[in-house]
């Protein structure tokens, strides 16, 4: 009887410790949902983002011969598919500024005379500029590139001199550690507040607040200026790092670099408040974290992936990403050298973010106290 009763008392253990979490999973709706609703997201998201294709690649022309020949030149990268000409120069020199603004990633130089080399039986020289901060899509640019002029005419026909800028070597590190550093210092500026707060919410000691004389205002600078301080060294330690361990030196100011990593914290400590005022357990505030600053920094910022591959709708998306215009000012500053007045738009919208994102956090507290 008794060698029968164990494996029913072990069934009936075993059927109460389910029942008991399944009761506790129902009444936890913030896991239930993400537990649900999460591999769909993830599987929608990474097959509609995760491509390693390049296209409609916006590309500039510098005309010197302005003949038939040099215009169905530059309509055999057009009617590609690959490629998107969204504009013509006067010259070579005004084509440096329009990669340098991220307005195209890729230039060709026409000379004169390239019609009449082609009559002569002679291979005209043309020139090309490959934008290099991404390894990556400029590898795929110099590849499509070649794939269009191979359908155009034998290999022989045209002298091509390809010049990478940037990032000569095509060393896939250089793009990918200051895209590294946007990703942990959104990752690490979201997380630490959100966990902080709910924290003293589970134990209860956020409810001193109802009592005690501090505002909300002050609550949040108080919890979020530690953190800052933290993150701040964090983002010092990475920028050494890279430079040190990675060979990816800052080409361009460091005060600067930090100067505009400002608002990007700022950025990302107001999110991971107004995160921390929707939940109330460590596990969903660690979940709410991940996705909304791993995500879509990697998948939706241009971290790896050009947002111009993306669908419409993604492509529409990543305008509310904060990472992506964190990601232009450490890649311009890490690789192009750039100075304030090219970065200045990017900063500007990651302080706007910065002030909105407070400002609900603040009312949200307000209103639950």
């Amino acid at each position: 009887m008794s060698g029968q009763g164990g494996p029913r008392q072990a069934a009936r253990a075993l059927g109460a410790v389910m029942q008991k979490e399944f009761l506790h999973i129902i009444r936890d709706p913030g896991t239930l949902v993400i537990a649900l609703i999460l591999p769909v997201f993830l599987l929608l998201l990474f097959g509609y983002a995760l491509s390693l294709d390049v296209r409609d690649v916006p590309f500039a022309v510098a005309d010197m011969d302005r003949s038939q020949a040099s215009r169905q030149f530059v309509e055999s990268f057009t009617a590609s598919g690959y490629f998107r000409l969204v504009q013509r120069v006067e010259s070579e020199a005004r084509l440096r500024p329009l990669i340098d603004a991220g307005r195209c990633r890729m230039a060709l130089v026409i000379p004169k005379g390239f019609s009449r080399d082609l009559v002569a039986g002679r291979s005209p020289a043309v020139g090309m500029l490959v934008d290099g901060v991404n390894s990556m899509t400029a590898s795929v640019v110099l590849a499509y590139s070649e794939r269009v002029m191979a359908r155009r005419a034998p290999a022989s026909v045209f002298s091509v001199r390809p010049k990478v800028l940037f990032n000569p070597e095509m060393r896939s590190t250089a793009f990918l550690v200051p895209g590294l550093l946007a990703i942990i210092i959104m990752f690490m500026t979201i997380l630490l507040p959100s966990l902080a707060v709910v924290r003293e919410k589970e134990s209860g000691t956020v409810e001193i607040l109802r009592a005690g004389p501090i505002r909300p205002a002050g609550f949040i600078l108080g919890k979020v200026m530690p953190y800052g301080l933290i993150c701040l060294v964090d983002l010092l330690t990475v920028i050494i790092a890279g430079a040190l361990v990675f060979r990816v030196p800052i080409a361009g100011s460091f005060p600067l670099l930090v100067l505009l990593s400002l608002p990007a914290l700022a950025t990302g400590l107001a999110l991971g408040l107004l995160i921390s005022t929707f939940v109330d357990s460590l596990q969903v505030a660690m979940y709410s974290a991940f996705l909304t600053s791993l995500l879509p920094t990697i998948m939706l910022s241009g971290f790896v992936f050009p947002v111009a591959s993306m669908p419409k709708l993604l492509q529409a998306a990543t305008w509310l990403v904060p990472a992506r215009y964190y990601l232009v000012i450490s890649r311009g500053i890490f690789l192009k050298a750039a100075g304030i007045g090219e970065l200045a738009q990017p900063a500007l919208v990651l302080c706007l973010f910065a002030v909105v994102l407070l400002v609900a956090a603040i009312e949200r507290l307000r209103r639950a106290l």
